[in-house]
């Protein structure tokens, strides 16, 4: 989940600014977001976050504020398909469930272990009462990986483990009780293989997009931090040896996107065998069948690890320009990550293929 709206609650707790938090814990059907969509309504009429906009956080809006008033937590549902007397309408025809807490304050100190613990790696889910005997609604715990037995009543290890392997926040019912969980994941890592044009149109839109991203290149000139401001890490050094010492897992996409063929290849060699949950190589479709052929006949990998490669790279949008080719890889990985139905299985070209068409704006750079 994305750590930025606790950030501004705690902020605003430090400055002492009234406001209520607010989120969706449940939905069914068509809705403008899903579980986990969060806002912050301050007394002064500001918001943060979002809950989806229009009617919908509207009426989420004047409830939380109500709750200030009357300083009372409440989990309530709407029905999207039941406009009257919303004068905006709204015809999704989904339900969703939402939670206020006008008093977060009472957090503060679980959501700042949260944030410490997730700036350090460490996977856990955050608990928060919707309704329990014996907990005021609202409270918050955070239960680290290690800890998942610590959990309030009802809640058990497997339960909280399936939740942070799922990775989607979501409401669940136990007896009498509702709680809202929220998975804790480091973020997802991001690669990048080349620090030219591509790369670095990438490494920016996906900095925006919640990934942590590493970009790897030879040329002083392009890998350094003033070239690549989205970068987390900038490393200048033989490609292919420094891609093997990435540590490279299933939280890991990795994009090859270096300056030519050859490149490419040594770059991909490097990377063909990790278990990430990502590969991606930029260029046509014959060229990608040179280099994963050449890879398998200098038996570097077999067949089958090199068909996971997604080659050519990014969702066909008939994209010309640096800017376009970036978004449609962007928004490859966003679909791979949040397992959209444009995903990468789509687009994979079997070994046995010999098309020769280049994607439309998939270059060499």
């Amino acid at each position: 989940m994305s750590m930025d709206l606790y950030r501004t609650a705690l902020d605003l707790l430090e400055r002492e600014r009234r406001f209520a938090f607010a989120a969706v814990i449940h939905s069914t059907g068509s809705t403008p977001q899903k579980a986990g969509a969060k806002a912050l309504f301050e007394a002064t009429g500001a918001v943060h976050g979002t809950l989806g906009g229009g009617c919908l956080e509207a009426e989420a809006r004047r409830r939380a504020l109500h709750g200030l008033d009357t300083d009372a937590a409440e989990a309530f549902e709407l029905r999207l398909d039941a406009i009257d007397g919303w004068d905006d309408g709204l015809v999704c025809g989904g339900k969703v469930r939402l939670f206020s807490d006008p008093s977060p304050e009472r957090n503060a100190a679980v959501w700042h272990s949260m944030l410490t613990a997730a700036d350090h790696g460490t996977r856990g889910v955050l608990v928060t009462v919707a309704k329990a005997p014996g907990h005021v609604p609202g409270t918050a715990f955070w239960i680290p990986d290690d800890r998942l037995e610590s959990a309030p009543p009802g809640l058990d290890a497997g339960m909280l483990d399936e939740a942070i392997r799922g990775g989607d926040a979501c409401a669940v019912q136990v007896d009498d009780a509702e709680y809202f969980l929220e998975p804790v994941s480091p973020p997802p890592r991001l690669i990048v293989a080349g620090a030219g044009h591509i790369g670095k149109a990438v490494t920016a839109l996906a900095a925006g997009l919640g990934f942590e991203v590493t970009v790897v290149d030879d040329r002083p000139l392009f890998a350094n931090a003033e070239n690549l401001p989205g970068a987390r890490r900038v490393v200048c050094g033989d490609i292919a040896e420094e891609l093997g010492k990435q540590g490279i897992d299933r939280n890991t996409y990795v994009l090859v996107v270096t300056r030519g063929h050859r490149h490419d290849g040594d770059a991909l060699a490097a990377v063909v065998n990790a278990d990430a949950a990502f590969i991606g190589m930029i260029g046509s479709r014959r060229k990608s069948l040179l280099i994963r052929r050449e890879i398998v006949d200098r038996g570097i990998a077999p067949a089958d690890a090199v068909e996971r490669v997604v080659s050519p790279v990014g969702l066909d949008l008939g994209a010309r320009t640096v800017e376009e080719i970036a978004m449609s890889i962007a928004a490859q990985l966003v679909a791979v990550r949040r397992r959209g139905t444009l995903a990468a299985e789509s687009l994979r070209l079997p070994m046995d293929s010999d098309a020769g068409v280049p994607l439309p704006g998939a270059v060499d750079v």
